[in-house]
């Protein structure tokens, strides 16, 4: 809004502005939105095969060679082979593979028993 005044020396026009770039806070309140990220998939250990030997000698170290792929999210994994008949755990190791990707360790195992070896190879994600 403008007004006109008539002065001595001649017209002169002043303008005015009336509440534009003023402002009264009469209430505010916080808000929260929560962030919304996609899951982060964890590692799926999956046994692919067990190279081992056919029979084995007592006392006389043989080679097992296990092989994983991580069939779920880039993620820690964990092998190990159990003996079934005493539940010792004789070989374990740990592996961070990426989606996909395959792990074949190389593990050396001597028995001293006289008879068969029952063995369980078992495969899993770290929590």
């Amino acid at each position: 809004m403008y007004e006109k005044l008539l002065l001595e020396s001649g017209k002169f026009f002043i303008g005015r502005r009336s509440g534009i770039g003023a402002k009264v806070v009469d209430d505010t309140e916080d808000f929260t939105i929560p962030v919304s990220l996609p899951p982060t998939e964890e590692g799926k250990a999956t046994i692919i095969s067990i190279t081992a030997p056919a029979t084995f000698t007592s006392g006389v170290p043989f080679t097992i060679k296990p092989k994983i792929r991580n069939d779920g999210g880039d993620d820690k994994l964990y092998l190990r082979i159990i003996d079934k008949d005493t539940n010792t755990e004789l070989k374990h190791g740990y592996i961070t593979l990426a989606a996909g990707k395959e792990y074949v360790p190389t593990w050396s195992i001597t028995l001293t028993q006289t008879t068969d070896f029952h063995g369980e190879l078992e495969a899993g994600h770290v929590e």
